[in-house]
């Protein structure tokens, strides 16, 4: 088993690339992140004396060190494994003919799945060793965030121990395989004929797919009703009181992870509706039909920029709303590694997809497209996919604006219009730049083969 493992991934090594690009900027992440917590224990356990509370510096910052990194390596865990769920479910997809062909020659449903299950493992180990080489300029921008936000003391270096190579390692590995499990078991359950035609698994509403259903439905059901027990809770408390700062900063975040949980649904509808603006030309309707022919790779690829600017929208806009004093420097800190890793796999989610899209291209240019036209419907899709994610992340920054105006006390449309625009201007422009430039680019990333190469091309 290990040696067809092992000789599988040799041989679609290409298809493994991008997925192996997350878990290395996942594997950084955490293992700069480890460094950082080593020097910042290290500095706290050479302080002596009490700060202006009476309590000893030594245990708070040794405090600090340990629930502010508990905290951000949770966060870029839950990125990872949320990013991994479409990046290892676009690689398996990719190879279930062979799995078919595997599964036809006699291949049990529980062998198929730990290979792919193992196969993950492996990635996850790379991205652990590349990132543990990639963790220090990491680590070196990190400690002055930290410093900054008195997390950790003047004058601390990061520090590297061997141990963090498995704890890294363990945190990486779980997360790939987390995030790709879902795809090997849904492999592993389809036929041998559904594998080999190219299908996804039978829609039969197994005990296992009701449970999922449930589990998501549970989940949008608990965010909407944070959020309405925070408007309640908002109403009835006095202005500027802490009851009602801490309400409309559950209710903003409650509002951004039900977006979340229902942008699978949502994404596809505003991307229909873009389609139907006035706008006339083969590029836009290739680009509107192309993003709504492929809405599940759609949602995969808004996701990661949503949370990034409905992040922005709630901590920026506590601020403008006079009930919070984040920095840029604190949001970073606190943040900044997730939504790298989050990033990462959106342009990944981006480039897996690039054979099919070259193979559109191609198609196009077959049929007497222009050059230009096929550049253009290929920007235009990443304009859609900016676009989704903008206006839902409008609708989290309108919500948000509604909870900060209840919460201090000031007018509803007042608050939202010195909310931070110039914030989500900037996070909406780099969502923008990085959806065009990733789909042009992956589109034409690789040799030049010919229209009839492309057309005859398999993924």
């Amino acid at each position: 088993m290990i040696r067809l493992l092992l000789a599988d991934l040799r041989h679609h090594a290409s298809s493994w690339t991008w997925t192996c690009v997350v878990a290395v900027a996942a594997g950084a992440c955490v293992s700069g992140q480890f460094m950082a917590m080593r020097g910042s224990l290290l500095s706290a356990a050479a302080a002596t004396g009490v700060d202006r509370w009476g309590v000893s510096i030594r245990a708070g910052m040794t405090d600090a060190a340990h629930t502010v990194s508990a905290f951000i390596i949770a966060a870029v865990v839950m990125a990872t494994a949320a990013v991994l769920t479409s990046t290892a479910a676009l690689v398996i997809a990719q190879h279930q003919r062979d799995h078919g062909l595997w599964r036809a020659l006699g291949m049990r449903p529980g062998m198929l799945r730990a290979i792919l299950l193992g196969q993950l493992g492996v990635v996850g180990a790379l991205g652990s060793l590349g990132g543990g080489v990639l963790g220090w300029p990491v680590a070196r921008m990190m400690v002055p965030l930290l410093i900054d936000q008195e997390v950790a003391l003047p004058g601390t270096r990061a520090q590297w121990e061997p141990g963090d190579l498995i704890w890294t390692a363990l945190v990486v590995a779980g997360g790939v395989m987390l995030g790709g499990w879902g795809a090997a078991r849904r492999a592993a359950r389809a036929t041998e004929v559904e594998l080999i035609a190219g299908r996804a698994a039978g829609t039969t509403w197994s005990l296992r797919r009701v449970l999922g259903v449930l589990v998501r439905l549970v989940l949008i059901g608990g965010f909407a009703t944070g959020v309405a027990a925070a408007a309640v809770a908002a109403d009835r408390s006095g202005a500027m009181t802490d009851e009602a700062v801490n309400a409309a900063i559950l209710g903003s975040f409650s509002t951004l992870g039900l977006v979340c949980m229902l942008a699978p649904w949502l994404v596809p509808v505003i991307e229909r509706a873009f389609g139907l603006l006035p706008a006339r030309g083969p590029a836009w309707m290739v680009a509107t039909r192309t993003a709504s022919l492929h809405s599940r790779r759609s949602s995969a690829t808004v996701l990661p920029f949503l949370v990034a600017i409905g992040l922005v929208a709630v901590m920026f806009g506590a601020v403008r709303a006079g009930l919070g004093s984040m920095r840029l420097s604190g949001f970073l800190s606190m943040f900044g590694l997730a939504l790298v890793t989050a990033w990462t796999g959106g342009v990944a989610v981006i480039a897996m997809s690039a054979s099919s899209r070259r193979r559109d291209a191609a198609l196009l240019e077959a049929a007497g497209a222009w050059k230009r036209t096929v550049l253009g419907a290929q920007v235009l899709e990443g304009v859609l996919h900016a676009g989704g994610a903008v206006a839902l992340g409008l609708v989290v920054s309108v919500i948000t604006g509604a909870f900060m105006a209840a919460a201090s006390g000031a007018g509803v449309l007042a608050t939202i219009g010195r909310g931070p625009w110039a914030e989500l201007g900037t996070v909406g422009g780099l969502t923008l730049a990085t959806t065009c430039v990733s789909v042009v680019m992956s589109a034409r990333a690789g040799r030049e083969p010919t229209v009839a190469q492309l057309l005859r091309a398999r993924d």
